[in-house]
């Protein structure tokens, strides 16, 4: 995967240390990485808390934060299983602890996408806010994440202002297009 392509810099043997400025974390593959996982945990939880409010009137706040919660992990196990397998179709081999660690850290860096929702079910199970508030504020809190992903992957694209500022509205109108949709198939 991405560790293969880093090896070029270097010796190209399995398990090869990559030099400290290639490590993973550094690298702008990996963070495209990490961004495009957010981005399907982001589109999936949103997708999973639409339909979950169709049935607000009769959610429980832990209803819905282990459905989020499973989905989402559910999702994020998913893209690893299919990571170490596409890494072992591709290179016949295992992948080294490195090669590991940087999958892990794809796959389950999005796990942050949960936070802030999982933060609006926790006033709701207080009782500051109702379950369906909740959940259409967690639908609109993850389009805006989309922007906010959306503006990471912008911020150094070497291109004009209004062209970073077109590909934020685009990101924010699929955001919206799959909140109406949702609602619409509900």
């Amino acid at each position: 995967m991405v560790l293969n392509r880093l090896s070029d810099v270097g010796d190209k043997r399995p398990g090869t240390p990559l030099p400290s400025s290639r490590r993973p974390g550094t690298d702008a593959q990996q963070r495209s990485e990490a961004l495009k996982e957010r981005v399907y945990v982001t589109f999936t939880a949103l997708a999973v808390t639409i339909a979950f409010e169709r049935d607000a009137g009769h959610a429980t706040v832990a209803g819905a934060a282990l459905t989020l919660l499973l989905t989402v992990l559910g999702t994020l196990l998913a893209v690893f299983v299919a990571d170490v397998i596409a890494y072992m179709v591709r290179d016949s081999s295992l992948p080294s602890r490195a090669e590991l660690a940087h999958l892990i850290h794809v796959s389950f860096g999005s796990l942050g996408v949960i936070v802030a929702p999982m933060l609006i079910l926790g006033l709701s199970a207080l009782g500051l806010i109702g379950v369906a508030p909740a959940l259409r504020v967690i639908a609109v809190t993850l389009v805006a994440t989309l922007v906010v992903v959306a503006l990471f992957a912008v911020r150094r694209l070497r291109v004009k202002p209004w062209l970073k500022i077109l590909v934020l509205a685009i990101m924010a109108a699929l955001g919206l297009a799959v909140l109406a949709i949702e609602l619409a198939v509900h």
